[in-house]
């Protein structure tokens, strides 16, 4: 089978989308020795930053000449977007051949053991890893923690970016219980950062009942951002500062917490410009367009729940006050605009998809006071289009609501590059 067919195969060998629990995975994983896939192994979990957080890892590492295999989800565009190898400071993809084969030895392994479409591509991401042999495996937890198929590894750290509310169906609909389930992916003895100020107590007991050597930001060590815009990272040893970065300051704090805890941080002095060089496509992207002879700037994220929407709010408060929305259908639309209180105009855009929505459904789950703000598109192609002829020229358009909704609107601004 090609890339392709095996991605259509992925889908069909389990009846449900998602399944918690790690027991069949753990046995696939135990036939095929995947619990240790590098010398070095890092999970990072949390409700945002995972992906942020993940890159900045890998670019610390590499420019001690560290390799690093990375497994993030979801992608963008193509799959091969979960799956990465950085050496010598240059990360590639995972290739198709090299995806196959993660695939088959996956479907070798698993006998009669059926598999998610998650599930198959973790253990077949983490299979590949180990073929690669890098120093380092950084794998990203795809939802909660404690019943996630990465979970299956044996970490010597582990990194919990923050705790919101998110997936409540699956992980439970307040901060303990979602707290409870992050905190699950810390290991006895082996440190657990917690980037989450004041944390919940559910995240607390669960990593001290793990026997977690756990690091808590607010208490073991600080993230802060003065009135100049200056992030600072300070603890017991060591106090840093970083004036460019493009990334969340708290996740950059969480990367540094973390590999001072295995004693890999490079030199202190080369640390702002590995930060300053770091950025994660979808994550506040920013594109330059001319549409119908005006100069336009948008400004795409994947933000999906409230946590992220907040901090988009803050770092673009007076820059916009139109917003395309895209969401899928068991996300929270209404804590996502409540945070931002400055958009004038909303164009409400459709997701096709098993859990995709219309955009007249989205809008209807919309207070009035919104509604009186937004109109429907059929698409978020559709509503980029209305929102452009809308704008004036200089102005700047926000795009948030899912991973589906940038890759939508990556593809509208690469039609449009050259309008």
């Amino acid at each position: 089978m090609d890339k392709e067919q095996w991605l259509a195969y992925l889908e069909s060998v389990h009846p449900a989308e998602i399944e918690m629990g790690l027991r069949r995975v753990a046995e696939v994983a135990d036939r095929l020795d995947l619990r240790r896939p590098a010398s070095q192994v890092i999970l990072v979990g949390g409700t945002n930053g995972k992906g942020t957080t993940t890159a900045l890892l890998r670019n610390l590492l590499a420019v001690q000449g560290k390799t690093s295999g990375l497994y993030n989800s979801p992608h963008i565009h193509e799959y091969n977007e979960r799956v990465s190898l950085c050496t010598e400071g240059q990360s590639r993809l995972i290739s198709d051949a090299e995806l196959i084969a993660s695939f088959e030895a996956i479907e070798k392994g698993r006998g009669d053991i059926p598999l998610t479409y998650f599930e198959f591509g973790t253990l077949a991401a983490i299979w590949q890893i180990k073929q690669w042999q890098p120093d380092v495996a950084i794998l990203e937890i795809g939802l909660g923690g404690r019943l996630d198929a990465c979970n299956i590894v044996e970490p010597d750290l582990s990194i919990v970016t923050s705790v919101g509310l998110d997936h409540q169906d699956w992980l439970g609909d307040t901060l303990d219980l979602i707290g409870a389930e992050k905190a699950a992916i810390g290991r006895a003895g082996k440190p657990l950062i917690c980037g989450q100020l004041n944390v919940s107590h559910g995240f607390i007991d669960t990593a001290e009942g793990i026997g977690s050597d756990t690091c808590y930001q607010g208490k073991d060590f600080t993230a802060s951002r003065d009135a100049a815009g200056i992030a600072h990272y300070q603890d017991a040893e060591l106090s840093l500062e970083f004036t460019d970065y493009h990334v969340p300051y708290w996740n950059i704090a969480s990367a540094i917490a973390g590999l001072k805890q295995l004693s890999m941080l490079p030199a202190l002095d080369i640390i702002p410009s590995v930060i300053a060089d770091t950025r994660v496509a979808g994550r506040l992207s920013h594109h330059s367009i001319c549409f119908e002879g005006k100069n336009l700037n948008l400004v795409l994220d994947v933000a999906h729940n409230p946590q992220a929407a907040g901090y988009i709010a803050g770092q673009l408060r007076g820059q916009c006050n139109h917003c395309v929305l895209a969401m899928l259908n068991d996300k929270d639309p209404v804590g996502v605009v409540a945070e931002f209180e400055y958009i004038d105009h909303w164009y409400l855009a459709g997701i096709d998809g098993f859990r995709g929505q219309s955009g007249e459904v989205l809008m209807q789950k919309l207070p009035s006071q919104v509604q009186d703000r937004a109109v429907v598109a059929g698409s978020v192609f559709d509503a980029l289009e209305q929102s452009c002829q809308s704008l004036q020229d200089g102005d700047t358009l926000l795009v948030i609501g899912s991973f589906l909704t940038v890759s939508a609107a990556q593809d509208w601004v690469a039609a449009n590059a050259h309008n």
